[in-house]
């Protein structure tokens, strides 16, 4: 790569030098994995932002500010971040080390071939891309230089069960974010939410400690992994060893999460789902289709086929018909829970209540016993009503309840944890102007949320993009019990004649998509 001639001087994005992310708990193995790659990245020039140099433990070579008279590929460039996790206080500081560390390259007159960014225990990694893309389109310079190309999870393997079973919030778990004796640490969030944000976001998850894992337990959770993050890579490994291309490697066709937001994050998980129970209503694969994948498939995207599907590659990676072999063996599967009509909220919340997400109103703490589904046949007895809910171990989605008619709701659960908040209006609810690139039709996002809304109907009133898009993942799911169980919280006829009459002394929707061309139109 060549190097840049100063380090405020913008470079073609082809040329911009990429940053990997490294996300995971403390104790996962980032710094294993860090160390590893260091010390085995076969002449290439890195620099590397962490949270502390001295836990890297790599051979004073291999970490420099500067030395003269030094081969430049045998050495590194490390920048410490002294302030706290990036995401949060110290997200400008991130920011800053890049750009000290572009300065240093520009000085020497070499570039770097890639810049490694070790995050720490607590990190979020949605909060960590939200700042590129806004520090990006504020024109930061450092960005000018380099882009972010991939992010990396690592997962600590033998652990990833209790942890998705814990009911504790990430202040309860210091351990899991810094080796001080007494850490401060000011998170509220669940343990299993931000493990599940780390496993959601990723081109590439790493299952580390795979040695500590039986045969079973590794099979079953590659599969688990795999259809939470149906996009990703899923690559068990041992103390941190892996493929040096998948750290530093360009990136593959199916990389994607970097330029994404939320809502493209929840449609791939959509597009994955329902091309998983299409696969699973279609007679037994012929010797062609046996390896996983089904060539030749109608796709339902809600991107109106402009995009590349990326959950469907026509050669499928080893380690995803891995996955593949084993969700199909432990019965872990997901489907998309899709309705055009309001949820009453009374009806909603006993629904929800079957989850496993009860907690005690004095103290705040959840009641619910709950572990990882049996991969056997679903519970019976006394329970019969609600087991179908224990089956599920993530769910998450678009929500529309009959009290909130213009504001979007957005569910998501995991284990214990379960969160039902506003997102804002929906988009038929949104000025057009108010839209991604101001609305206008060659938007391949603007066309991503026109496609989102429903075709008119003659004679029926027509509600935008308003709408129930709920992914489920479970162990031994009983689709049809659990879309019944919310079907019974669907408004009935009756009462949805009631909702379009008081819908009507709301504020008037603020665009229609035009039937004939998909293209959204002021109303």
């Amino acid at each position: 790569m060549a190097a840049a001639g100063a380090a405020d001087e913008p470079v073609p994005a082809e040329e911009k030098i990429p940053i990997t992310l490294l996300s995971g708990f403390l104790g996962a193995g980032k710094t294993t994995l860090l160390r590893e790659v260091l010390q085995n990245k076969g002449g290439l020039k890195v620099a590397v932002v962490v949270n502390d140099v001295a836990k890297i433990n790599i051979d004073s070579k291999l970490v420099r500010e500067r030395t003269s008279g030094s081969k430049d590929g045998e050495l590194t460039e490390c920048v410490e971040l002294q302030n706290g996790c990036a995401c949060c206080n110290a997200s400008e500081e991130l920011l800053d080390a890049l750009l000290q560390l572009l300065r240093v390259a520009a000085r020497r007159g070499s570039s770097y071939d890639r810049i490694l960014i070790e995050l720490s225990g607590v990190a979020e990694p949605k909060n960590i891309r939200r700042e590129f893309v806004e520090a990006a389109e504020e024109g930061h310079i450092a960005l000018d230089q380099a882009a972010l190309q991939t992010m990396i999870t690592v997962v600590d393997g033998p652990s990833f069960s209790a942890l998705y079973q814990s009911r504790d919030e990430i202040h309860q778990r210091p351990d899991l974010c810094s080796d001080e004796p007494e850490p401060e640490v000011d998170s509220d969030r669940k343990v299993v939410d931000l493990l599940v944000e780390q496993v959601e976001c990723a081109d590439c998850v790493v299952l580390n400690k795979k040695d500590l894992c039986t045969p079973e337990q590794l099979e079953t959770l590659s599969g688990i992994v795999a259809t939470i993050n149906p996009l990703a890579k899923v690559v068990p490994c041992e103390w941190g060893k892996l493929p040096l291309e998948l750290v530093m490697g360009p990136p593959s066709s199916s990389s994607w999460v970097c330029n994404a937001d939320d809502e493209d994050d929840l449609r791939a998980a959509v597009r994955a789902a329902k091309e998983q129970s299409k696969k699973r209503k279609e007679p037994p694969a012929s010797d062609h289709t046996a390896h996983g994948h089904s060539h030749g498939h109608e796709h339902e995207h809600g991107h109106g086929g402009e995009e590349e599907c990326k959950v469907c590659t026509s050669d499928a990676p080893p380690e995803r018909a891995s996955a593949t072999t084993a969700q199909t063996k432990y019965g872990i599967s997901s489907f998309v829970y899709a309705r055009r009509r309001p949820f009453h909220p009374k009806r909603l919340m006993k629904a929800i209540m079957a989850l496993p997400v009860k907690v005690d109103p004095a103290t705040g703490a959840s009641v619910d016993e709950w572990t990882f589904p049996e991969a056997g046949a679903p519970p019976k007895g006394a329970e019969a009503d609600t087991a179908p809910m224990k089956a599920i171990i993530r769910s998450k989605g678009f929500v529309w309840v009959a009290n909130q008619h213009r504001s979007a709701q957005y569910w998501s659960h995991a284990g214990h944890y379960f969160e039902l908040r506003a997102l804002g209006l929906w988009w038929a609810a949104t000025s057009l102007d108010a839209w991604p690139d101001e609305g206008r039709v060659t938007s391949p996002e603007v066309r991503k949320i026109a496609a989102d809304f429903a075709p008119p109907v003659e004679g029926a009133a027509c509600w935008g993009d308003r709408r129930q898009e709920i992914v489920f993942i479970g162990i031994r799911m009983e689709e049809a019990r659990i879309s019944a169980l919310l079907d019974e919280c669907l408004l009935t006829d009756e009462e949805m004649a009631t909702y379009a009459t008081q819908a009507q002394g709301a504020p008037a929707d603020a665009v229609k998509v035009d039937p004939a061309s998909g293209n959204p139109l002021a109303a």
